[in-house]
């Protein structure tokens, strides 16, 4: 088949990438010299045909989020990230679905305290929609790792959050999760 012996490369090397990450053997500062590189050629792998590369380059963007933090990751950053994150919401693997609501926790807990919610209301507001829409998800195990991620997210502007989920609730088919969040996120 055409293109696997690639597939197999990209596949090894991302997991080579995830051991000498998860090795710790690089210092913050070394993280964060080759941060932008390293974010590009780790996108471009997120699209593979490979669900195992998929899965392993999302667990490395959760270390390098945790990893770099607030220091690595501003607002710019993070935006050009979600768009990339929210895509992976729609895989086939619900494995990989998990792992890109774990790496959405870490994003989220990475939105600085300044953050200008009006300025980036148009960011917000396709992350609050991409992830309501995960939030019906046949698969009770996605909707409830959404919910975790909306609980999070929800606290960078709770009326906004609100107002989707306004939105959207009546075409859900369990207003559950929904009803959930607008109690926290109404008080």
């Amino acid at each position: 088949r055409a293109g696997r012996t690639a597939g197999s490369v990209r596949c090894a090397a991302i997991s080579s990438l995830w051991a000498l990450l998860r090795s710790e053997l690089l210092s913050a500062k070394q993280l964060k010299q080759v941060q932008e590189q390293l974010m590009a050629q780790l996108v471009s792998t997120l699209d593979d045909d490979n669900c195992a590369t998929r899965l392993v380059t999302c667990n490395c963007f959760n270390f390098l989020l945790k990893a770099g933090g607030k220091d690595c990751f501003g607002p710019e950053e993070l935006h050009k990230l979600y768009i990339e994150l929210l895509k992976r919401l729609d895989d086939s693997s619900d494995e990989l679905r998990i792992a890109v609501t774990n790496t959405f926790s870490t994003f989220f807990s990475l939105i600085p305290e300044d953050y200008d919610k009006e300025f980036f209301k148009a960011h917000l507001q396709a992350l609050y929609r991409g992830l309501l829409i995960h939030l019906d998800d046949p698969n009770s195990t996605i909707q409830e790792a959404v919910y975790k991620v909306l609980e999070s997210a929800g606290k960078i502007h709770p009326q906004y959050l609100c107002e989707h989920i306004e939105n959207v609730k009546h075409k859900h088919r369990s207003s559950l999760y929904c009803d959930k969040l607008l109690t926290i996120f109404k008080q």
